[in-house]
């Protein structure tokens, strides 16, 4: 098939992503998903063998619990845009550390073109910049950095709402959206940018 692909892969929040993502694009695209959260070496391929020619979008998530697993499932996926949501202590248990967990996390996308991530996270930047300077890929970042694409300005949070506001290319744009906790308003935001 040669439509797009979104590859999704970090420590939390890949699943709520990916449905998100699925209900923001459902009316516009016949997209296959993973089920559920079949993120693993038996799940991927299980969630890929559902693309058909009707298809129009891909939405996978990829997890890994030890090195060399994401090698595998950046061939089955074959990502032409990618989110990496975050890195944190989730299935850490087979790494040596969360920079080793990082750079092959990050290994899904090799041949990806674009990339979204938070420029926050100090050890997904590394990663992603690694990545980058060997492939020359788009860096679509979002965060308090300066140097992100899209730079969050504010983070309002109301009692039933949280107002974004931020600056893209010489921009100011918001969104408002309901949920006031902070991984729903990071969630929020990752899906706001691969928009």
């Amino acid at each position: 098939f040669s439509f797009p692909v979104i590859g999704i892969t970090g420590s939390n929040g890949k699943t709520i992503v990916k449905e998100w993502l699925y209900q923001l694009l459902h009316n516009d695209y016949s997209i296959a998903r993973n089920p559920k959260s079949y993120n693993s070496q038996i799940g991927v391929p299980l969630s890929v063998w559902q693309m058909n020619s009707q298809n129009t979008l891909g939405i996978f998530e990829a997890g890994i619990s030890m090195p060399g697993e994401m090698e595998r499932l950046e061939k089955i996926i074959a990502p032409t845009i990618g989110i990496f949501t975050n890195i944190g202590e989730a299935h850490s248990e087979g790494f040596e550390n969360s920079k080793q967990k990082a750079a092959e996390k990050s290994l899904l996308f090799s041949n990806t073109p674009v990339v979204v991530y938070c420029k926050d996270d100090v050890l997904v930047d590394e990663a992603m910049q690694s990545l980058h300077a060997k492939n020359n890929k788009t860096l679509f970042t979002w965060g308090n950095n300066e140097l992100s694409t899209l730079h969050i300005a504010s983070i309002q949070v109301q009692p039933y709402n949280t107002v974004v506001k931020a600056g893209y290319q010489k921009r100011k744009i918001s969104i408002s959206i309901p949920f006031t906790n902070d991984a729903a308003v990071k969630n929020a935001i990752t899906c706001w940018c691969v928009l």
